[in-house]
Formats: C-alpha cells, sequence, structure tokens
C-alpha cells in the first residue's frame, strides 16, 4: 500500500523503538493474500496480506519461540476483483 505520508501517532511510535515500518512489493503480497487462503480457508484484506508477505524476512531473524500475532483487519473478498486482475497482468506480462 501506499500512503503519501504518516500520521503523527505513528512517527511517535517509531521514534521511541516500539514501532518499525518495513516495505513488501505487492507481488509479495498477493502471493502471501493466495498462501494464506490455501492453508487457512480466509482471504486476508490486502494491508493484512502485507503483514503477511513479511513474515518471510521477518521469521528467520527471529529467536525459536517467538510468538508473532497479525491483526487480520478486514476481509479480502471486498479485493478479489482487484485481486484477480492484478494476478491475470502478472500472468501476461
Amino acid at each position: 500500500l501506499d500512503y503519501p505520508g504518516v500520521g503523527p501517532e505513528h512517527s511517535y511510535l517509531c521514534e521511541l523503538g516500539r514501532a518499525e515500518y518495513v516495505s513488501v512489493t505487492d507481488i509479495q503480497a498477493l502471493e502471501a493474500l493466495q498462501l494464506v487462503s490455501q492453508l487457512e480457508g480466509i482471504i486476508p484484506a490486502l494491508e493484512t496480506a502485507h503483514a503477511f508477505a513479511y513474515l518471510e524476512e521477518l521469521c528467520p531473524t527471529l529467536q525459536h519461540g517467538t510468538e508473532i500475532v497479525i491483526n487480520c483487519s478486514g476481509r479480502g473478498d471486498k479485493d478479489v476483483n482487484t485481486v484477480s486482475d492484478k494476478l491475470k497482468s502478472n500472468l501476461n506480462s
């Protein structure tokens, strides 16, 4: 997701060291959305799919036994047309 700005709460949490902000590509998010859908039977919202995608990079850096909580905000069924169009365009390119 490409947001034009960051709210003051997020900036403050980042400055305190209580939040870290990272990015993943749209392709990574789409791959994560598909994987979660296949493995868990739920279609995550695109915002949540970005968080799932980052797990590929994050998990290898964590100590064994570390627990991760992801808030599955929203529903992905509202995004299925967008996802379908993007997947089709990726196949054709």
